[in-house]
């Protein structure tokens, strides 16, 4: 077993033993009925996983830490269903009630095109089916969001969407070392690393922010750079390949930063 390697639950083992104690305590504690901020961070988490879902699918399929890829896209697909079902849970408005559904469908076509080993053919199959699921998972979220207004929780819709982003980029990395999508993928992958650097500027400078995750904000700009210099070392397809496992390594190190930044802001929401 290796740092790939994650158990089931609400969070992955490696990326759940990367959080402080205390975050890490109310990140594995999974209300029955959610309440909003936490309804939020699920929905986004939502968002993450048709990412992540995806970029371990990409790495199992070209052998890039195969067997610990495996195990990551198995416990993607566990999180996914898990959070889905306690969302159907908690539907306090119209705008959540619509988009539920819609989310649930792409869903069902998007899990179909993960069964067998994975391919080539599927892996580009995949490439439109995770961008719908990405998208109706980000409707859901903001239909959350939504629900009462309040400024933190839409502070954690967009901490939870730069979780996303960690997943995203490395996602079409994985398609450029494939040679599948490649301008397309390429392009995108800078688009998610503007977008990215710009969210974690406004998370840093917001005075809404409270120390704490202020201070986690401050470590996901650390675990950025490494990540940043793997993803963007190369853009000649080879040396991409060569780099696969750094960037599989730095996402999930992202992955683990972000999602303490966010646990920390679903506290801040609560506490409001």
């Amino acid at each position: 077993m290796d740092r790939f390697r994650f158990c089931a639950g609400l969070l992955g083992g490696a990326v759940l033993a990367a959080l402080p104690l205390a975050v890490r305590a109310q990140a594995s504690a999974q209300p029955a009925r959610p309440d909003t901020p936490s309804a939020v961070d699920m929905a986004g988490r939502l968002r993450m996983l048709s990412q992540r879902s995806t970029k371990a699918y990409l790495q199992w399929g070209q052998s890039i830490a195969t067997e610990n890829a495996h195990a990551l896209l198995q416990e993607s697909v566990a999180r996914f269903e898990a959070h889905l079902a306690a969302l159907k849970t908690f539907q306090p408005t119209p705008a959540v009630q619509t988009s539920l559904p819609p989310l649930e469908a792409r869903w069902m076509d998007f899990k179909a095109l993960l069964t067998g080993p994975p391919s080539r053919e599927g892996a580009a199959a995949l490439y439109d089916a995770n961008e719908m699921l990405q998208q109706a998972a980000h409707r859901v979220t903001v239909a959350y969001e939504n629900t009462t207004g309040s400024p933190l929780d839409h502070l954690v819709g967009i901490a939870g969407r730069q979780r996303m982003l960690s997943q995203r980029m490395a996602k079409f990395y994985f398609y450029r070392t494939w040679g599948l999508h490649d301008a397309p993928a390429d392009m995108e992958l800078h688009l998610s690393r503007a977008h990215f650097t710009a969210v974690l500027t406004q998370l840093e400078s917001s005075h809404r922010v409270a120390a704490p995750a202020k201070a986690a904000a401050t470590r996901v700009r650390r675990a950025w750079e490494p990540y940043q210099q793997a993803l963007f070392s190369s853009k000649v397809p080879a040396l991409q390949r060569q780099g696969a496992i750094p960037v599989a390594e730095e996402s999930e190190r992202m992955l683990a930063a972000t999602e303490e930044l966010v646990a920390l802001l679903v506290a801040q929401a609560r506490a409001q």
